[in-house]
């Protein structure tokens, strides 16, 4: 049997992604319409995986199959599992098609700027691109490239997305966290909390949690600690071990959880992980380098300055 060219593959993958995404909007049960998406994820790494972007699948896979997921899962528990139809004006719902296809040709203007599909005389795959993948293993020692490039290329960018998610954290914990202490102020209470989830004392749900939660987090220290040399990485990582702490969330319950971490806990340790990423860079700067140049650090680091590299992507 002849084997099918690779881009037919990917226009079948493409082509059961488009149906998908169509049949969960057109899906009235919202539990379906997740299931839905999730497979659509997955196909979304084969996808990712044919074009040799391992990275990007491993990250869709955490967070596009896996957390998005579990969440909408929650959500529906606390929403219903039937979409309600919005009685909408006609006015509104012209407004806002007009919105979409205005964006949407505004986006498609811009196509003839780009360069042409998989060109490789393209700026990107001719100067920058060569670089990356000749001189790596030369500079930092590191067999992931992409590992190289968020870490030590790019890293002042990366500091500062690392920045991003820090300031998103806290406003998460700004609007949904719960004072312990009690208004002294006598008011009613306006919103509600949704209601608590119930196990249902289910022994087979806790204790398959028991067992799993400890490997989920074994497996994502191990893809923080060995981004550098397969794919994975701190993001993937950390997806991995938020999905854990879920797991533990579902399984018994939010009391239980912070109950082992605290909001000070959590806090403390989030801000550590920015304040480790953000002192590397200044370490540079006495050791009269630019910021976030690791080659400056083999004074102070055992090798030579490509050595240096690998320790400072270790770091952070």
């Amino acid at each position: 049997m002849a084997e099918l060219p690779i881009w037919q593959f990917d226009s079948l993958f493409l082509i059961v992604v488009l149906l998908f995404g169509i049949t969960s909007l057109a899906m009235q049960n919202l539990m379906s319409a997740a299931i839905v998406f999730g497979a659509y994820s997955f196909l979304m790494c084969l996808i990712w995986t044919a074009m040799g972007a391992v990275d990007v699948a491993f990250t869709e896979a955490a967070v596009g199959a896996g957390v998005s997921t579990v969440f909408i899962v929650a959500t529906i528990h606390n929403c219903g599992v039937t979409a309600k139809p919005m009685n909408s004006r006609i006015g509104f719902k012209l407004f806002a098609g007009a919105i979409a296809v205005g964006t949407g040709a505004f986006l498609l203007s811009a196509l003839p700027d780009f360069p042409a599909w998989g060109d490789p005389q393209s700026p990107v795959n001719s100067t920058v691109a060569p670089y990356y993948i000749e001189n790596t293993i030369r500079d930092a020692h590191v067999p992931n490239i992409v590992t190289t490039v968020l870490a030590d290329y790019r890293g002042f960018d990366t500091l500062l997305e690392t920045a991003v998610v820090f300031i998103a954290c806290i406003a998460i914990y700004s609007i949904l966290r719960v004072d312990s202490a009690k208004s002294t102020v006598d008011e009613p209470d306006v919103v509600t909390s949704p209601p608590a989830y119930d196990p249902t004392d289910s022994l087979i749900i806790r204790q398959a949690s028991r067992i799993m939660v400890p490997f989920m987090q074994i497996f994502a220290l191990y893809v923080i600690a060995h981004g550098h040399y397969s794919p994975g990485g701190g993001f993937q990582g950390g997806v991995i071990l938020g999905a854990s702490v879920i797991l533990l969330c579902i399984s018994f319950d939010l009391k239980f959880v912070l109950r082992q971490w605290t909001e000070k806990r959590i806090m403390i340790l989030t801000a550590l992980g920015v304040l480790i990423y953000a002192s590397v860079g200044v370490a540079c700067l006495f050791m009269d380098g630019n910021y976030l140049d690791y080659g400056v650090l083999d004074s102070i680091l055992p090798g030579d300055k490509s050595y240096a590299r690998y320790y400072g992507i270790l770091l952070v």
